[in-house]
């Protein structure tokens, strides 16, 4: 297997200095699309629509969002009403597991918000 082809189905795990030095290149697909973290979660910043939290792995910090607007985002209006109210739902319970100081074990797509490299879902505490 080649070690330099592109990974976007699987959930890569990495380090925080690993993901720190990710850059994306606009011209080609990014190298690792998804990825997992364990550390412990060293700050928290709950608003309406998302939960912003920081997971320190011992190697530097990695920025994390765990959108909790399921029920009012258009994105979701294409699913069924049963299935965003289970993704709500889950959000919501993950949500209540973050706190200063937890053991965490994030997995998600990395993407790019407001110019951070974030990693937005949260699957698993």
């Amino acid at each position: 297997m080649d070690t330099l082809s592109t990974n976007t189905t699987s959930h890569v795990k990495i380090l925080a200095f690993q993901f720190i030095s990710l850059t994306k290149q606009p011209s080609s697909p990014p190298l690792i699309s998804r990825a997992e973290f364990v550390g412990i979660v060293v700050a928290v910043n709950r608003r309406p629509h998302f939960l912003n939290f920081l997971i320190d792995d011992g190697t530097g910090c990695i920025p994390c969002i765990l959108w909790l607007n399921h029920l009012e985002s258009p994105y979701f209006s294409r699913h069924s009403p049963s299935d965003v109210r289970l993704l709500a739902d889950a959000a919501a319970r993950h949500a209540s597991a973050v706190r200063l100081g937890a053991l965490a074990r994030v997995r998600g797509r990395i993407t790019a918000y407001r110019v951070l490299q974030k990693v937005f879902d949260w699957m698993d505490k």
